[in-house]
C-alpha cells in the first residue's frame, strides 16, 4: 500500500514515533490509512463497489519511504515565490557548498538531474572515445545500457562468490580498448560492498587513462562513507569519478538532484554532455537536507531498523540473502524469483523484478518500519 501525501503534509511534516525514535518532522501518513494488508484486499482484487482498490505497499524502488527532512520541506516552500527564475546562482551556491564540505573547489563538483545523469554522461564520454566499458552483472545496469546505445562495447562480468563486484577479474579483463570501468559501491541489487580499500588499490593499479566510474548512491546510509570513499582520490587527481544522488538517504528522489566530484578537465568534459538542467525546488531541497544531519542520522536509522527486522526474519525463516549496506536487502526465495513476486503482489507488496542470473533472489527495498513489519507478517505466511 502506497501512503498518499497531500501537499501540505509533504511541506509541513507531522510529529510522531517509530521503534522509539522520534519521527517529528517526517512525513505522516494521510488520516484513515493503515500500514499494512490486513486495511484491506490485497492489490489486484476486486474492490467493492464504490470502493476504490487499495495500491500495493512499494518496496521496490530503493526510495526512501519518509520522504524529505523538515530543513528540506521548508526550503521547497520557501522556493516556490522564485521558481519563475533560472536558479543559476542557487547552482552555483550549491556546487560551492558541496566544494567545501569535501576539501575541493567548485570546479571538481557538477550537479545532474539525479545522479542517473551522471552515469549517462560518463556513459557517453566512453562511448566518444571510442572504447569498451568494463562492469558487473547484475548492477545499476544504466550505464552499461546508455554505452551500448552510444555504441561503445560493454563487458560485464559476473560478481564474486560473495555477490560483489570482482575486482581481480575486472583488473584481468581490462584491454587497451577499455575505456571506462563502472563499480556500484554498494552494489544494487545484492547491497553487498568492496572495501575502500580495496577498491583505492584497484583504482591505483589501472592504466591512467581508464576512468572508474564509483556510484556511491548507497554509500551514505553508512556511518563510514568518510573512510570508504573514493572522494579523497579526486583530490590527488586520479582519474575517478564518484557519482552521489539526493535520491536515497535525503528522500528527494522525486526532485531529481545528484553531482560528481572528478577533476576539473572531467568535469568540464562532461559539462558539455550535460543534458537537463536541474530544477529550483529540487536545489533548494538538496542544499537545505545536505546541510541537516539530524534530519540524515533519523533517517540513516530509520532505515537500518527496518532492514535489521527484514533479515530477521529471514534468520527466522531460515533465508539467505546478502549482507547490505543499502536500503534494501536481496535474499533467495527457494523458487523462481517471479512467482514469488507476484504471490507477495496478491499479498498487497510490490517488490519489481527478477535480476539474472540469480533467478531465484528477489530485492526487497525498505518501505517505513510499519511497512517492513506487515512484510515480515506476509513472509512468514509464505514459507511457514
Amino acid at each position: 500500500m502506497t501512503h498518499a501525501l497531500s501537499r501540505r503534509a509533504l511541506l509541513r511534516g507531522a510529529p510522531g514515533f517509530v521503534g522509539g525514535l522520534s519521527l517529528a518532522g517526517l512525513p505522516r501518513f494521510a488520516a484513515g490509512q493503515a500500514t499494512g494488508p490486513a486495511s484491506g484486499p490485497p492489490s489486484g482484487q476486486r474492490a467493492a463497489a464504490g470502493v476504490p482498490a487499495r495500491p500495493a505497499i512499494r518496496l521496490a524502488g530503493n526510495e526512501n519511504p519518509y520522504g524529505p527532512g523538515p530543513a528540506a520541506r521548508a526550503a521547497i516552500a520557501a522556493a516556490t515565490g522564485d521558481s519563475w527564475k533560472y536558479p543559476i546562482m542557487e547552482e552555483m551556491a550549491f556546487k560551492a557548498q558541496i566544494a567545501e564540505r569535501e576539501g575541493l573547489s567548485p570546479r571538481h563538483v557538477l550537479i545532474g538531474d539525479g545522479s542517473s545523469e551522471i552515469l549517462h554522461i560518463a556513459a557517453l564520454l566512453a562511448a566518444t572515445a571510442p572504447g569498451e566499458v568494463l562492469t558487473a552483472t547484475p548492477t545499476f545496469d544504466l550505464v552499461a545500457v546508455q554505452a551500448r546505445a552510444a555504441g561503445a562495447t560493454v563487458r560485464e562480468l559476473p560478481l564474486d562468490a560473495q555477490m560483489r563486484f570482482d575486482l581481480p577479474a575486472l583488473r584481468a579483463a581490462v584491454t587497451p580498448q577499455t575505456r571506462l570501468i563502472y563499480v556500484c559501491n554498494p552494489n544494487n541489487p545484492t547491497g553487498t560492498m568492496v572495501s575502500g580499500a580495496a577498491l583505492r588499490t584497484f583504482i591505483a593499479a589501472l592504466p591512467p587513462d581508464i576512468t572508474v566510474l564509483v556510484d556511491e548512491a548507497y554509500l551514505e546510509l553508512s556511518a563510514d562513507m568518510a573512510t570508504e570513499s573514493m572522494a579523497p582520490l579526486v583530490h590527488g587527481g586520479a582519474n575517478v569519478i564518484v557519482a552521489r544522488t539526493f535520491s536515497k538517504l535525503h528522500g528527494l528522489a522525486g526532485l531529481r538532484i545528484g553531482y560528481a566530484l572528478a577533476r576539473p578537465d572531467l568535469i568540464e568534459r562532461m559539462t558539455r554532455l550535460k543534458l537537463t538542467s536541474v530544477s529550483s525546488l529540487g536545489l533548494a531541497a538538496a542544499a537545505a537536507s545536505y546541510g541537516d544531519m539530524e534530519f540524515q542520522a533519523a533517517s540513516r536509522s530509520h532505515i537500518a531498523e527496518g532492514v535489521a527486522l527484514t533479515t530477521a526474519v529471514l534468520d527466522e525463516l531460515k533465508r539467505p540473502y546478502a549482507p547490505t549496506r543499502g536500503n534494501f536487502v536481496f535474499f533467495d526465495t527457494g523458487g523462481p524469483a517471479r512467482e514469488f513476486i507476484g504471490a507477495m503482489r496478491g499479498q498487497g507488496f510490490s517488490l519489481g523484478r527478477p535480476f539474472p542470473p540469480y533467478d531465484s533472489w528477489c530485492r526487497v527495498s525498505m518501505g517505513t518500519v510499519e511497512q517492513m513489519a506487515a512484510f515480515a507478517a506476509a513472509l512468514r505466511g509464505h514459507f511457514g
